[in-house]
């Protein structure tokens, strides 16, 4: 059995979290570089089931024996996730794509306890309030405009996606029962590359791509997505599901960091006051994890 390096775990549960906030960046980058969101989905995706392709083969262990889990999980995570994602985050901007990420936490602890009776608390009733309300205020719109338009529509568009996502990590626990998480993945952005490369041809977005954006692919789905993936993994093997979540909470940090710095946008006072709010609801929820670890299991007699 492996002995556990807490310090290495700790080390790759922040090197995880600052992939994530960077996967939202360089890809908000190709987006700007005139690459049809649908485009860039599929290669981004590509990319990352290409890259774990060797360590899924490796681990084996795909298996189809619940299939309805199975089309629900690749209906919610290689389909609504990803592709409204990638819809979204074009009408939008890379500081708003990062703080959206927070919306995932909220919807992935509403639907375990909804598929798994998880106990719910106050805490986390209010620290997800927070981050709704958090969302709300940095996605409404300037004096005039219109609701459903613009970042608006964009952050909503970003919301629903990570619902997707949220519902893939509960079914994704029924199907990580009998199958490798590193295959779980490694199928999922397979198929999800599929699903957006036939998504853009039937909508007429051009599989082609210029040179120049081509290590931008890489980095985002190899690099951003994939090892971010496999670091998250390493740390919960050395420190637990929990702390790896609590440290996880600060990629929203290093995104918005990537976004001042990669795409020289400014942060402004609503969202700052919005990404504070949604931040302290983060790490709420984050927390009640940790405590839930600590709680002494009970036995049957």
């Amino acid at each position: 059995m492996k002995s556990k390096r807490p310090g290495l775990g700790y080390l790759a549960a922040l090197g995880s979290a600052a992939l994530v906030g960077l996967f939202t960046v360089l890809n908000k980058w190709l987006l700007r570089e005139s690459l049809p969101p649908l485009t860039a989905g599929a290669w981004t995706y590509f990319a990352a089931g290409l890259a774990l392709l060797p360590f899924a083969l490796h681990a084996g262990g795909l298996t189809f024996k619940r299939p309805l889990v199975v089309a629900g999980w690749l209906l919610a995570g290689s389909v609504i996730g990803p592709t409204l994602y990638f819809l979204g985050l074009q009408l939008t901007s890379g500081e708003q794509g990062v703080l959206m990420i927070n919306t995932e936490a909220v919807f992935t602890a509403l639907l375990a306890f909804v598929i798994f009776h998880e106990k719910v608390t106050i805490n986390t009733v209010l620290a997800s309030i927070a981050i709704i309300i958090g969302g709300i205020i940095m996605s409404w719109p300037a004096a005039g405009g219109t609701l459903l338009a613009g970042h608006t529509l964009g952050n909503l568009l970003i919301a629903v996606g990570y619902l997707g996502w949220a519902t893939e990590n509960n079914l994704g626990r029924l199907l990580g029962e009998n199958i490798p998480s590193v295959t779980l993945v490694c199928f999922k952005a397979l198929v999800a590359a599929a699903v957006m490369a036939s998504l853009a041809l039937l909508f007429k977005q051009p599989l082609a791509v210029p040179s120049r954006v081509v290590p931008g692919i890489v980095a985002s789905g190899a690099l951003a997505l994939g090892c971010s993936l496999a670091f998250f993994y390493m740390a919960m093997q050395h420190i637990g599901s929990a702390r790896t979540g609590l440290v996880s909470s600060t990629s929203i940090f290093w995104g918005t960091l990537a976004a001042i710095f990669l795409l020289k946008e400014t942060l402004t006072a609503v969202i700052i006051a919005a990404g504070l709010l949604m931040i302290l609801g983060l790490a709420a929820l984050a927390w009640e994890s940790l405590k839930r670890q600590k709680e002494p299991q009970k036995t049957e007699a």
